[in-house]
């Protein structure tokens, strides 16, 4: 890790991830002093000169995304010169079939979120060189538009098996074919002027953090808390059913870290958008050899507060919906439910904190920003 730190006594220190909202955690001090003789001498002066850890979320955003030209961090630099080329030691994106992309795909949609202002669109986006490029003024020459670090753009797909898809393996050329905004994926921010930029310099910045799991905030968030996946039992014969993903397969018939493509998708990523047969938020049984399913993709809490509504007959609105498909069921033994099955408590993300909920829970006690 390369970082920026001005040492000072007893301060927090501010972890800056590729990753919305914030989380801070605050250590145990009797646990702390109790522990404080073990250890190397790093962690021991930790332990005298530390008492509170904060870790911030940029949610869904890679390190160079936002701080690919930190000073002093492994970034940008490393891949392309001062005018925006190409160095050797970027690797350039492939089209679906192996073979190198001769461009960058198009921002499939358009540039700009729906009803933003102003407006790039999916014609102004293609043709761009196939190499990492600034989202404020790439698009300058065909839309006659400059960016700013405010201007809302389209979505990315953050999905645990494209995630996968895009990684390659770890040769890290797979973004543009597999994500479902095409060459956006390879743009960056000048984001020397913000608030979380400047917290970064008086603090620390972790350039070589790498999320816990594939895909998105759904299991990235339980992995903070517990590096655990929830189970969904029975999927198959469950409402989620319809959301297990479809996979491709080895010649032996084992699970291949790959969605099976739908069967009218185009083969190059320059004339569409990935299409599959079923990207679902549960992954198919024993995908990871114990003979489960697991939720790895956006669910929802089984206790409220929960996106998804309280059934029709559930007049104390304490659960969410169990036939939604998208309702996680209660978790117990061998996950998280362990620590929290005793309460009935479910930890969820909500409203950007976490929250305690449960039927046991009272009233209040079910709304608690933690």
């Amino acid at each position: 890790m390369k970082s920026v730190f001005r040492a000072r006594a007893r301060r927090p220190i501010l972890l800056a991830f590729g990753f919305a909202a914030a989380l801070a955690a605050c250590a145990n001090k009797d646990l702390l002093s109790s522990s404080r003789s073990g250890g190397d001498a790093t962690t021991r002066a930790l332990r005298a000169k530390v008492d509170t850890i904060v870790v911030i979320y940029a949610e869904n955003r890679a390190f160079d995304n936002l701080y690919g030209n930190f000073p002093g961090a492994r970034g940008l630099g490393e891949v392309v010169d001062r005018d925006g080329r190409p160095l050797p030691a970027y690797v350039r994106q492939i089209d679906r079939d192996g073979s190198v992309l001769p461009t960058l795909p198009p921002t499939w949609g358009g540039v700009t979120a729906s009803g933003i202002e102003p407006v790039v669109t999916e014609a102004q986006s293609a043709g761009l060189p196939n190499a990492p490029f600034s989202i404020e003024h790439a698009f300058t020459a065909q839309s006659e538009v400059t960016l700013s670090t405010s201007t809302v753009t389209r979505d990315l797909v953050h999905r645990f098996f494209e995630n996968q898809m895009q990684i390659d393996g770890g040769r890290n050329d797979g973004f543009a074919a597999w994500s479902d905004a095409g060459g956006l994926v390879m743009g960056h921010y000048d984001t020397s002027r913000s608030a979380l930029y400047l917290l970064a310099k008086d603090f620390v910045l972790a350039d070589h953090f790498f999320q816990g799991a594939f895909g998105g905030s759904f299991l990235n968030h339980q992995y903070l808390i517990c590096a655990c996946a929830p189970e969904y039992p029975n999927a198959d014969t469950a409402p989620a059913r319809p959301s297990i993903a479809v996979l491709e397969q080895d010649a032996a018939g084992q699970y291949l870290p790959r969605l099976k493509q739908a069967k009218d998708a185009k083969p190059s990523a320059l004339d569409q958008a990935p299409q599959f047969a079923k990207s679902g938020n549960i992954t198919p049984l024993n995908y990871f050899g114990d003979g489960k399913f697991y939720a790895v993709n956006t669910m929802q809490p089984a206790y409220q507060p929960s996106g998804n509504k309280p059934a029709a007959a559930d007049t104390d609105y304490l659960y969410a919906d169990p036939d939604n498909a998208t309702t996680l069921p209660p978790q117990t033994g061998g996950t998280i439910g362990d620590a929290l099955d005793a309460k009935r408590v479910n930890w969820i993300w909500y409203s950007g904190s976490w929250a305690a909920a449960g039927p046991r829970a009272k009233p209040a006690e079910r709304s608690t920003r933690l």
